[in-house]
């Protein structure tokens, strides 16, 4: 049986190399999803898959590197740089925004919930002025 940090760690490295079948083997049928920057909410696998194909979507390529695993029982928070070039429409609260083919780096922490060796809640929290100033949607934040 594999600790809740390696499901984390095999769910990321799945979803970096587009194993999508594997990701969605690893949640739960009722997994809650919740991405603050994005104002997303979702119940069960499909609205999971809609929120992370949104991402492979706008950048193919994207890769997640961790930098920080924590651990407590079910719990697991995770801070990761995440990267690629936006090379299909990015899906924001106000709509899609046509891709822009610039290479991106931005910085994620997630908490996810694992239960039973499947991940049941997973809450998103990204860096979505920095993402947005690189696709040139916004002016450069300084010390960028």
């Amino acid at each position: 049986m594999a600790t809740n940090i390696q499901l984390t760690e095999q769910l990321h490295a799945a979803f970096s190399a587009g194993n999508y079948e594997e990701v969605l083997a690893l949640v739960a049928d009722d997994i809650e999803t919740v991405s603050y920057s994005n104002g997303y909410t979702a119940q069960g696998k499909e609205g999971f898959r809609a929120f992370f194909m949104g991402f492979a979507n706008a950048f193919p390529d994207i890769k997640i590197t961790h930098r920080n695993v924590i651990a407590n029982g079910d719990w697991v928070a995770v801070e990761f740089g995440a990267t690629g070039t936006n090379t299909g429409p990015l899906m924001t609260p106000n709509g899609p925004v046509p891709p822009t083919g610039r290479k991106v780096e931005f910085n994620v922490c997630e908490i996810h919930q694992w239960k039973d060796g499947q991940l049941a809640r997973i809450v998103n929290y990204q860096d979505a002025l920095s993402l947005m100033a690189q696709l040139g949607l916004l002016p450069q934040p300084a010390g960028l």
